[in-house]
C-alpha cells in the first residue's frame, strides 16, 4: 500500500522545513506554505541557492493572528504581527508575484545572519511562492536507489529535496510512470501529475547546516542522463482540494494517456 510518509512545509521559503502532521490543500498548494519569500537589495528572489545557510532558520507562521517567529542558530527568536509596508514584485520561476514588504525586526534579524540585505516579502494570495507547480511527489524507494548508487551507500533524506509529500510504499521511480494520470490523497485530494521535478544546486547542500556537501544532480544525472536537468521526483496541480494526513493512503485513480 502506498501512503504519505512526510508532509513537508515552510512558511517562509527556502527556511527549514517543518512536517506536520496533518495539512489542508487547496489548489494553489498547502494552505499558507511558503506564504512568504525572500529578496535581495534589487528585489531579486533569494533562496539557499545563494546562501545555504537560510536552511538553519526555523519559521512558524498564524495566519489567524498573522505573526511569525523565526528562530535562528544560538537561541535568537524574533516574533510578532506582520505588518505590511510597500508593495514589492517578485519574479518567482517567470511569473510576477504581487506582495507587500513586512515591516518589523524580520529584515535585520536576516541581514545580520546572511551577511547581506534581505527583505521579507508577504504574497498578496496564498501559495504564490511555489517553483514551476504548487505540488512535488517523491517516494522513499527512490530516495534509497538514489543512495545505493553511491560507493558504501549513501543516505539521503527527503528534507534535501524538499518534496510536499514524501510517499512510502512505491518502487524506485514509479511516481515517473504516474505521469499524465491522476493521484487520490487522503479522503478527497486529487493531484495531477504534470512535470518531472528539475533538480537544482538546492540538493547538493547538507538540509541541517546549509553547507555543500554532495553533487546530487551529478548523481542523478549518472544513471538518468537527460542534455535538460536532473529530474528526480515528480510535480503535480492540485484538481480537487483536501486535507492530507500522515498514513494517509495513496492510490492512482486515473491512468496516464498513453
Amino acid at each position: 500500500m502506498r501512503y504519505v510518509a512526510a508532509i513537508f512545509t515552510s512558511p517562509v521559503k527556502s527556511l527549514a522545513l517543518n512536517q506536520p502532521q496533518s495539512v489542508a490543500v487547496g489548489y494553489s498548494g498547502i494552505v499558507e506554505d511558503r506564504r512568504f519569500h525572500l529578496v535581495d537589495a534589487e528585489g531579486r528572489l533569494l533562496t539557499q541557492r545563494q546562501h545555504g545557510k537560510l536552511v538553519q532558520v526555523q519559521s512558524q507562521y498564524s495566519a489567524v493572528a498573522e505573526t511569525l517567529t523565526l528562530s535562528f542558530p544560538g537561541d535568537q527568536r524574533v516574533d510578532g504581527p506582520t505588518e505590511l509596508g510597500d508593495p514589492v514584485i517578485t519574479i518567482i520561476w517567470g511569473r510576477r508575484v504581487s506582495g507587500r514588504e513586512v515591516n518589523g525586526p524580520w529584515n535585520d534579524a536576516l541581514s545580520n545572519f546572511c551577511g547581506s540585505t534581505v527583505r521579507l516579502v508577504k504574497t498578496d494570495s496564498s501559495g504564490e511562492s511555489f517553483d514551476e507547480y504548487p505540488v512535488s511527489i517523491l517516494s522513499q524507494a527512490s530516495l534509497e536507489y538514489l543512495g545505493a548508487r553511491v560507493n558504501d551507500r549513501m543516505t539521503f533524506e527527503g528534507r534535501r529535496f524538499r518534496p510536499t509529500f514524501l510517499l512510502e510504499g512505491c518502487s524506485p521511480h514509479e511516481e515517473d510512470t504516474w505521469l499524465g494520470g491522476v493521484l487520490k490523497i487522503g479522503p478527497d485530494l486529487r493531484i495531477k501529475l504534470v512535470s518531472p521535478d528539475p533538480r537544482c544546486a538546492i540538493t547538493t547542500l547538507d538540509p541541517d547546516t546549509g553547507e555543500r556537501d554532495f553533487d546530487v544532480p551529478k548523481l542523478v544525472l549518472s544513471y538518468r542522463p537527460s542534455s535538460r536537468a536532473a529530474y528526480f521526483g515528480v510535480y503535480g496541480a492540485v484538481e480537487s482540494a483536501g486535507t492530507v494526513s500522515l498514513g494517509d493512503e495513496v492510490d492512482l485513480v486515473r491512468d496516464p494517456v498513453c
